[in-house]
């Protein structure tokens, strides 16, 4: 008997899983984080672990996850790691972003970094494809939020923003939006995958786990494809 309660001790200490975990996740609360904390929530719960999301600006939802005040981010590009090196990358897309150039009653002839480069651009802090697109650009207005980049785009004082498609065209169809232009190709197309503090790295492979298998079933997609913006 006591052999037997040691197995069951062990086990729950051994699975958050089965000890009723919850996780606090950092997302942005755009249309793309929006969908993948769906994704979460799903694979999450299926080993047993509650998912809630905490909305706020992208780049101190990385630091929150970084530092431990929350417990990991819904969804970054690859890498995130290097520059917080508290943080475990689960090694399977939850997303795909495709980051396109917006503008207010124009079209590009050309869309590539060197186009680009000539305009005034607007990028949301904390959007790390676009920091990093943008780096050595010498025309570039950062800020915390998407909605005061559009008021710049819309007043004619920014010539385009670099955002993703998915957000792009949840505005395009709100009321009075009749002037933006997505345009073509999107400048850069990558996975988005889900990041955990360390102190969680036990639950790294069951996640991955569920994931993985959440991905070859068509889980993930069938739950992306109930969005408006897809």
């Amino acid at each position: 008997m006591r052999i037997i309660l040691l197995c069951i001790v062990a086990l729950l200490l051994a699975s958050p899983a089965l000890a009723g975990e919850s996780l606090v996740l950092g997302y942005g609360g755009g249309s793309l984080s929006v969908e993948s904390l769906k994704v979460l929530k799903e694979a999450y719960e299926r080993i047993g672990v509650k998912v809630e999301g905490r909305r706020m600006p992208a780049a101190r939802s990385l630091e929150m996850a970084d530092t431990g005040q929350v417990d990991g981010d819904v969804n970054r590009i690859e890498a995130i790691e290097e520059q917080y090196p508290n943080l475990i990358r689960v090694d399977v897309p939850v997303n795909l972003l495709e980051g396109i150039v917006l503008t207010c009653n124009t079209s590009l002839e050309h869309v590539n970094p060197e186009a680009i480069s000539k305009l005034h651009l607007g990028i949301k802090i904390g959007n790390r494809y676009a920091e990093m697109l943008t780096q050595d650009m010498p025309d570039v207005t950062k800020l915390p939020y998407e909605k005061k980049l559009m008021a710049l785009l819309l007043e004619g004082r920014l010539d385009a923003l670099l955002v993703d498609r998915a957000w792009a065209k949840a505005e395009m169809a709100k009321p009075g939006m009749e002037c933006l232009r997505i345009n073509e190709p999107p400048l850069v197309v990558v996975p988005l995958y889900h990041y955990l503090n360390r102190r969680h790295k036990d639950l790294v492979p069951m996640i991955t786990g569920e994931l993985r298998a959440m991905r070859e079933s068509g889980e993930i997609d069938r739950i992306l494809g109930t969005t408006a913006h897809r």
